[in-house]
């Protein structure tokens, strides 16, 4: 097979999930990152990538945003909001920010293929993205570090619908020394 015709399978693997994802989560999601005071993200490995690109893109949004492995993070409050990514639900890591988070009143939201989780049962909303494999075999989560990425730059391209911002005003919260 060549490349061409496996990444036009993997395209066609991803676009065959996206009706499995719940649009009421989605809006859910949304609404607690408008609401939230601050933004903390959290996700490891390749699903923690993938946060980071969205806590970027928030940034650019304007929005007060961290991620939970930076030195500069400030302090959690009740009114925050805790976003986290993890394929499994049980990543160790995670669940110790989660329960930290809700000592704190801190709000958690999950981004999971796992509904039933440990991280599903502390969190106070969930989006679940099912995953059936219809042709590849992709190795060790890549769907879902893939939707993952598709899902989160769908929810920033709402946010700047619902927050009045544009690709020019979110440009100039971009970084000037690179």
């Amino acid at each position: 097979m060549s490349i061409k015709e496996i990444l036009n399978n993997i395209l066609t693997e991803v676009s065959e999930q996206i009706d499995a994802i719940n649009e009421i989560q989605l809006n859910e999601f949304k609404n607690a990152i408008i609401k939230a005071k601050h933004l903390f993200l959290a996700g490891t490995g390749r699903s923690g990538l993938m946060i980071s690109a969205f806590a970027n893109r928030l940034m650019h949004l304007g929005l007060n945003v961290s991620l939970i492995s930076e030195i500069s993070k400030p302090r959690a409050n009740k009114g925050d909001l805790l976003i986290l990514g993890s394929n499994s639900g049980e990543t160790k890591s995670l669940i110790a920010y989660a329960q930290q988070a809700k000592k704190l009143g801190v709000k958690v939201i999950l981004l999971t293929t796992n509904s039933t989780s440990t991280l599903a049962k502390l969190a106070d909303n969930i989006v679940v993205i099912p995953i059936k494999v219809v042709k590849l075999n992709q190795p060790m989560g890549s769907i879902f570090e893939q939707l993952s990425l598709l899902t989160y730059d769908s929810l920033i391209y709402s946010l700047m619908e619902s927050l009045q911002q544009t690709p020019d005003v979110m440009k100039m919260r971009h970084a000037n020394i690179e």
